[in-house]
């Protein structure tokens, strides 16, 4: 029996991660989206600008660096520049390293930039985080030193770097280190964007019954498609649109999302079919808590990349979810297959064929919320009324593959999951 999990396939050119032991956040494994540090060496390959030649130098980290030299590229002008991308919200530093072969010059001989492309956050578009370095700011001659400059992430964007070169002194650039300060919560990143407001007269649709569902990780094995087909027999004119998952080392976006007011409010029910949060953005999810509020059904797969691995407890939505996090911040294996069990509603269904999990997210169920399909006392799918709406979480995953000996199906395999799955959608019109 073994779980499918994706495959990532990476492609790494001139950008080399140096990254520290330890995590992106307290308690979370550093990965290629959140390492703490990022090094942007100088190397062979790396290509000449208007006033920099590349060279040999035993002082640089990898023997290579870029050099400006006034008597053999004259004027001020780039040197250098160039993109990084794994860090998370929060303050970043890019420390750029340099020695100059003449110390006693006060002029500026160098300028440093950051600054933050393709951001959300109110400070984008604003002009770069520009530092000149003197010649006296070295402490000495021929040998390197670090020279700082900090800027500020949200969600999106990523760090645009550059070097110039005032046409003053000869000097050298073995590359560019970038470490993550501080990372902002939710709260924290809040006030530095600018939040969407809801026009005055917009309510949810009345006519019809259309549900938005993402394309994320897994997503033809919920069936949703299929239950929608079911809920169209009992609502004339059920539809269906669609967003895909994009994973990129820039922006991790949905494309197709209902990001305006007044598209989002045109559906019924929501469907975040195994997507991060941070593919929403944090203007989609306080688009979304508004929404459920209005009246909205959010339905939220577990899974491998939804509700815990997701961060969507740690979003703006956290607060109103039916769960807490439980123990355990990934997937948990039963040693046995777990069979579904639900309440007296759902009982019109085939449960002869004893549909189970064998993957789930351990949670705590908060006070309000109610369990609609569990296995024992584990809680698989649970309900919470929120405003006008509701939200429903699935805490169940469709890892692992049939066990012959479980005496069963796993759910997503059983004919009438795709009924069931409907039986959740549906709960939006009561």
């Amino acid at each position: 029996m073994t779980a499918r999990y994706p495959a990532l396939l990476l492609t790494v050119t001139l950008v080399l991660l140096l990254s520290s032991p330890g995590a992106g956040e307290q308690g979370e494994v550093a990965t290629i989206y959140n390492r703490p540090h990022e090094a942007v060496l100088v190397t062979a390959g790396t290509p000449e600008k208007d006033k920099s030649r590349l060279v040999e130098d035993p002082d640089a980290r990898s023997g290579w660096a870029l050099k400006a030299d006034p008597a053999d590229k004259p004027g001020k002008g780039y040197m250098w520049y160039e993109y990084t991308y794994t860090q998370g919200p929060g303050k970043l530093r890019g420390k750029f390293r340099l020695k100059v072969a003449d110390n006693t010059n006060p002029d500026p001989v160098a300028l440093i930039r950051g600054n933050i492309a393709n951001s959300e956050i109110k400070e984008f578009g604003r002009k770069h985080s520009e530092i000149p370095v003197r010649g006296t700011d070295f402490a000495a001659a021929g040998k390197y030193q670090e020279f700082s400059v900090e800027i500020t992430k949200g969600e999106k964007g990523f760090g645009d770097w550059g070097l110039q070169t005032t046409g003053a002194a000869t000097f050298w650039f073995d590359g560019l280190t970038v470490e993550q300060v501080s990372r902002f919560t939710i709260d924290e990143l809040l006030p530095l964007i600018d939040r969407p407001v809801k026009p005055a007269s917009l309510a949810l649709a009345s006519g019809g019954f259309r549900v938005h569902e993402t394309y994320g990780l897994f997503m033809p094995h919920w069936k949703v498609k299929e239950a929608i087909d079911v809920v169209a027999a009992r609502h004339s004119g059920a539809q269906r649109t669609q967003s895909h998952l994009i994973v990129h080392s820039q922006n991790t976006r949905l494309t197709g999302f209902p990001d305006k007011w007044e598209e989002l409010y045109k559906h019924s029910v929501v469907v975040l079919n195994n997507v991060p949060a941070k593919s929403v953005s944090i203007v989609g999810t306080i688009m979304l808590k508004q929404y459920v509020e209005d009246g909205g059904c959010l339905i939220m797969m577990g899974d491998t990349h939804g509700l815990v691995p997701g961060k969507w407890m740690q979003s703006v939505l956290g607060p109103l979810l039916p769960v807490e996090p439980g123990e355990s911040k990934d997937l948990v294996r039963s040693p046995e297959p777990l069979p579904l069990q639900v309440k007296a509603e759902m009982k019109d269904l085939d449960w002869t064929k004893r549909p189970y999990t064998l993957y789930y997210h351990s949670a705590e169920v908060r006070p309000k919320a109610r369990v609609l399909i569990y296995s024992g006392k584990i809680p698989l799918v649970v309900e919470c009324k929120v405003g006008k709406g509701r939200i429903i979480v699935l805490l169940a995953s469709v890892c692992g593959e049939k066990d012959p000996k479980a005496g069963g199906v796993p759910f997503w395999q059983w004919n009438d999951w795709p009924a069931l799955m409907a039986k959740l959608i549906s709960r939006a019109s009561l």
